[in-house]
C-alpha cells in the first residue's frame, strides 16, 4: 500500500470518526444533570420539559474562603451541594429565605470546611450569626453528625438553649423572578459527546455503578420523557448499613453540635437535612427493598433536635401531583423544591415551640 493510498485512508477514518462525534453531539441536548452526566444517561430521555422559576440573581455570597467572612452576617450557612453547588440555576432555597426575611447570609462548603473553622473563626466569635444553618444532604447526615457524639460541649450550654432575638422573618423585599426553560438546543461540543458515549459504554458493561436506575410504580412525578424510572446515586444504599446504635451517635452528635454552636446565648442552630430520593419516593419504587431509611424521621423521635421536617414537605408536594420537586436527570430539586426548603426553615424558626430562651 503506497504511502499516499495509507494517508487518505487514515484520513477517511478520522472524518467518519467526527462525523459520528459530531452527529451525536448534535443529538445530545446541553448536560445538564448530575446524575444524567456521571451515569451516562441522555437529557433527552431525562431532561426537564416544563420551566423552573429563577431570580434574575442570587442574593447570598458564597465564601471560598474564610478570609471572605469578613463582615458580619444574620445567617451563616455550612452546606453541601444543595446549598453550594446550585448558583448557576439561580433558584437555590437561599434566594427564597433571603427573600422573605431580607436577612444577610454567608455560605460555606462544608466539603471544604470543618464546622470547627467556621465557629472559631474571629469572625463568627466577634459578630455571632442570629442563625446558624447546617446543610447536608441526607446520605451523610450520619458521618457529618454523628462523630459530634464523642465531643464535650462547652461549659455552660448543657441544658439551657441559646437566647435568640427576634429574627424578623417578614421583613423580606420583594425581589423579581422569572420562569426559565430548559435549554432545548443541539449540543455540538465533541467532549461532551465522547465523554457520554464513555458512560454508556461504562454503564453497559456494569463497570460505572455510580448512578443506579430505579423502576417507578407509577409515571407523572416528573416533566422528562422517561418519568417511570428515578435515577440515584449509588451511596444512598450506605444507609441501609446504619445500626441503632449509629442512629443514637446521630441524635447524640446533633444535640452536641447545637449546644456548641448556641454555647455564645446568641445564635440560633438548626439543623436542615435534604431527604434522599430513596427514602423520598419510597412509596413509588416497584422495588421496596431499594428503599432507605428516614434518618429525618429517626432524628425527630427527639424533639428537642432543631430539624426541620423537610421530608414530610417534600413527600406532600410529590403526592399532590407536583413535578420535578427533585430534577429527574440530577439529585438534587428543581425550583419547587428549594422553594419548600427555604419554606420548611421559615417555618422552623417562626413556631412558637423553636423559640427558646434561657428560662425554659
Amino acid at each position: 500500500m503506497s504511502m499516499t493510498l495509507y494517508a487518505r485512508l487514515i484520513g477517511l477514518f478520522a472524518v467518519m470518526i467526527l462525523a459520528v462525534v459530531w452527529g451525536i453531539a448534535s443529538w445530545l441536548l446541553p448536560m445538564d444533570g448530575d446524575l444524567a452526566r456521571v451515569g451516562g444517561y441522555s437529557e433527552n430521555e431525562f431532561g426537564l420539559r416544563e420551566p423552573q422559576v429563577v431570580f434574575e440573581k442570587n442574593l447570598f455570597k458564597l465564601a471560598n474562603s474564610l478570609e471572605e467572612y469578613d463582615k458580619a452576617y444574620d445567617v451563616v450557612v455550612l452546606g453541601d451541594s444543595f446549598s453550594v453547588d446550585q448558583v448557576d440555576r439561580l433558584f437555590g432555597w437561599q434566594n427564597y429565605f433571603i427573600a422573605r426575611t431580607g436577612l444577610s447570609m454567608i455560605v460555606f462548603d462544608t466539603r471544604r470546611f470543618w464546622p470547627v473553622e467556621i465557629y472559631d473563626s474571629p469572625q463568627f466569635k466577634a459578630h455571632p450569626p442570629k442563625v446558624f444553618v447546617f446543610e447536608t444532604v441526607e446520605r451523610y447526615l450520619h458521618e457529618r453528625v454523628a462523630y459530634f457524639s464523642r465531643m464535650t460541649p462547652p461549659e455552660g450550654s448543657a441544658d439551657d438553649p441559646a437566647a435568640v432575638e427576634t429574627l424578623g422573618l417578614n421583613k423580606g423585599s420583594e425581589y423579581p423572578t422569572r420562569e426559565r426553560m430548559p435549554d432545548s438546543k443541539p449540543d455540538f461540543d465533541p467532549g461532551h459527546a465522547i465523554g457520554h458515549v464513555g458512560a454508556i459504554v461504562q454503564r453497559r458493561l456494569q463497570l460505572n455503578n455510580q448512578v443506579v436506575e430505579l423502576p417507578l410504580a407509577k409515571g407523572g412525578m416528573f416533566s422528562s420523557q422517561n418519568d417511570t424510572d428515578l435515577l440515584v446515586y449509588f451511596d444512598e444504599f450506605k444507609k441501609k448499613a446504619l445500626t441503632p446504635e449509629n442512629v443514637d451517635d446521630l441524635r447524640a452528635g446533633a444535640a452536641i453540635f447545637r449546644k456548641i454552636i448556641e454555647g455564645n446565648g446568641v445564635t440560633r442552630f438548626v439543623m436542615i437535612v435534604a431527604p434522599d430520593k430513596t427514602s423520598t419516593f419510597a412509596p413509588y419504587l416497584k422495588d421496596t427493598a431499594k428503599a432507605t431509611a428516614n434518618l429525618i424521621a429517626e432524628l425527630a423521635k427527639d424533639p428537642s433536635l432543631p430539624v426541620p421536617r423537610t421530608d414530610l414537605v417534600l413527600a406532600q408536594a410529590i403526592s399532590s401531583g407536583k413535578k420535578d420537586v427533585y430534577l429527574p436527570n440530577d439529585s438534587h430539586w428543581g425550583s419547587i423544591g428549594h422553594k419548600l426548603f427555604a419554606e420548611s426553615l421559615l417555618e422552623h424558626l417562626a413556631a412558637p415551640g423553636n423559640k427558646p430562651t434561657k428560662n425554659q
